[in-house]
């Protein structure tokens, strides 16, 4: 048995499991705000799987919620982005204007995130640069390189083939953490933002060879749940 919920009821979903577990509320809307955006783009195990995840890490100690993040410039076009063991949704969403302003201007910028929870598919700051008129590469921990560029309506998954003519640099970074179990220190995951501009490497890197689907499907307005899913969302 199915239940469907909008965009909206989802991102008030996942706020509310989070404030009830103790998450400061701006933390909590930036953190919900990636959940919906995970369902929206079909992956659940970015979604609501992950916010279970996250809540139990939680309640375990390993994640810091109300860690504020600090971002620092260690050389031109980088910005280091520290979460103190915290959420990465709102780390990464407090750097992408500067991160965009900094590309504009230099052709390329690049972020680094850093001791954060697991930060999935970073589809929120993705489309942040976009946005902005520039193509976004999101390298993660695991999964898929992602793609976003101003003509596309979602983010898209880089082909195999693809990521392995990427620079080296961009490679996921292990870190030899148990996903999610009591044991082990904070969380200390890292992921990489690069934004470029649509000339010169940025239109390089936009061939059709490059992504798994030649269009992305847009993004779902209506989220399908089984009961016992939700059941576990609500009592989380």
């Amino acid at each position: 048995m199915t239940q469907l919920l909008s965009l909206p009821d989802v991102h008030a979903l996942a706020c509310d499991c989070l404030t009830r577990a103790g998450v400061p509320d701006p933390v909590a809307r930036h953190v919900a705000a990636e959940v919906a955006a995970a369902e929206a783009a079909g992956e659940r195990h970015n979604g609501m799987e992950a916010l279970l995840r996250d809540i139990r890490l939680l309640r375990y100690g390993r994640i810091h919620a109300d860690a504020p993040p600090t971002e620092t410039r260690p050389r031109a076009g980088l910005i280091r982005i520290d979460a103190a063991h915290g959420f990465a949704a709102p780390a990464l969403a407090g750097a992408m204007a500067e991160l965009a302003q900094m590309a504009l201007v230099q052709g390329i910028a690049m972020a680094r995130l850093e001791r954060a929870s697991a930060p999935g598919a970073m589809i929120r700051a993705l489309d942040r640069l976009s946005g902005r008129g520039l193509i976004a590469l999101g390298f993660g921990p695991a999964g898929p390189v992602r793609l976003a560029h101003p003509d596309l309506v979602a983010p898209v998954r880089l082909g195999r083939m693809a990521a392995e003519r990427l620079p080296p640099l961009f490679a996921p970074v292990a870190n030899g953490q148990p996903a999610d179990s009591p044991l082990g220190g904070p969380v200390n995951h890292a992921a990489w933002l690069v934004a470029l501009t649509e000339d010169g490497l940025g239109a390089s890197l936009f061939d059709a060879d490059l992504r798994d689907a030649p269009d992305p499907l847009p993004p779902t307005h209506e989220i399908a749940f089984s009961v016992e899913l939700l059941e576990q969302i609500v009592t989380a």
